[in-house]
């Protein structure tokens, strides 16, 4: 993992779309941005704000995920997610998280996101022996 890695931010801008929205099996809940699709988004804007910074055989997974759902998106509404690396100690990444309405103050969601970097071979090896 490059040094760099300690100050980098990374930006996913999605449209909430029918399929995002807070459904209990094939039950919708409620009609808008879910938390589920929410902390998925947040994973993604982490991992983008990290692969940049990989070497070699580097890979990460994610160990850790807190979220704060502040505020309710329509279907329709576009949303950025930015990922800021605020904590590199050994292999363990820490970003915060935010997500708002895109163009914006309207915060809808806050948290963290930890990442473990690892090599590949080494995850391989995790995941072979993962319970069953």
């Amino acid at each position: 993992m490059r040094p760099e890695v300690a100050s980098s931010i990374a930006h996913i801008d999605i449209v909430v779309t029918p399929e995002m929205v807070a459904r209990l099996g094939d039950e919708v809940l409620h009609p808008v941005y879910s938390t589920f699709w929410l902390c998925y988004h947040a994973e993604v804007a982490a991992r983008r704000a990290i692969e940049p910074y990989f070497e070699g055989d580097d890979n990460a997974c994610g160990t850790a995920l807190s979220m704060s759902h502040k505020a309710m998106a329509a279907v329709g509404a576009s949303v950025r997610i930015t990922a800021r690396v605020v904590s590199v100690i050994g292999n363990r990444i820490t970003c915060d998280i935010q997500a708002c309405i895109s163009g914006t103050d309207i915060v809808l969601a806050t948290g963290e996101q930890q990442q473990a970097v690892l090599p590949t071979t080494r995850l391989a090896d995790l995941a072979a022996s993962a319970h069953r």
